[in-house]
């Protein structure tokens, strides 16, 4: 993931809505989803525990696309 940039950390609810947004304007993401990791595990999670990556050139357009989002603080 070294080309890519984390643009979200939050909900699977509001995940969605990005994911959503993003596919819409084909721009291509990886998501970690450590929901699905600790229910698989067997523990809890924190709020913040799915995130979001685009590549480093898509950032500035995704921004722009998710205006009105929280979305993580640049590096």
């Amino acid at each position: 993931m070294e080309n890519h940039k984390k643009i979200f950390s939050g909900s699977e609810i509001t995940a969605l809505a990005v994911k959503n947004i993003l596919e819409e304007n084909h721009v291509e993401y990886l998501e970690r989803n450590d929901v699905q990791s600790a229910v698989r595990a067997g523990f809890g999670t924190s709020i913040q525990a799915v995130h979001i990556f685009v590549f480093e050139e898509d950032v500035p357009k995704v921004r722009e696309l998710l205006t009105g989002f929280e979305l993580a603080d640049e590096d």
